[in-house]
């Protein structure tokens, strides 16, 4: 009778054991995680992605991406298929370029800088010169993003200026109010 108690001991510590061991929470990662799944390798070694934070407008001069204060875009991925960055931003831009060919802007706002995220890019050319940017964007914690669309076309100088980053005018009660874009292409070389 006496064994028959241990052994139901035991098997209850065990048992508590292993509930807590196996419902523990995975440490947070330090980075987030850029992944090019599904893209050919080709173009994988031609692609570049450049990190801006909370750009309001960002300039492309002969193949370099800068700010506009002129400091230069720093580079999270060169031809290579994964690669991290910090977490710590609460609001990025991520700029994909394809052989300085051609782009595509992607904004990140974090409601928490200390969550981690894997972006999954996967590029699929369309036509000759169309690239398709397909990803997602997924939390350690809650529900992945969707994203889709064409890169654009990359000019020799150009800039992007995102307004709604900036001040909103004066209300004019005489002016016909319009839709105003969140974002302006002013295309200054072909």
């Amino acid at each position: 009778m006496r064994g028959t108690w241990i052994i139901l001991l035991i098997m209850v510590i065990a048992g508590t054991g292993m509930y807590f061991w196996f419902t523990r929470k995975p440490k947070p990662a330090n980075y987030d995680t850029i992944v090019f799944k599904s893209t050919p390798d080709s173009i994988v070694k031609k692609m570049q992605v450049y990190v801006a934070d909370d750009p309001k407008e960002v300039m492309y001069l002969d193949s370099v991406w800068m700010q506009s204060d002129s400091t230069p875009l720093k580079q999270v991925l060169n031809g290579i298929k994964q690669d991290t960055m910090s977490k710590q931003y609460s609001n990025i831009t991520l700029f994909i370029d394809y052989d300085h060919n051609s782009f595509y802007d992607l904004e990140l706002q974090k409601p928490d800088p200390k969550m981690a995220y894997t972006i999954n890019f996967e590029v699929m050319p369309q036509n000759n010169d169309t690239l398709i940017l397909d990803g997602i964007i997924q939390p350690v914690k809650g529900d992945a993003m969707h994203f889709q669309g064409l890169m654009m076309k990359l000019y020799s100088k150009f800039v992007i200026t995102y307004n709604h980053k900036f001040p909103q005018p004066p209300a004019d009660s005489t002016a016909i109010q319009g839709h105003v874009p969140n974002k302006t292409v002013t295309i200054l070389r072909k």
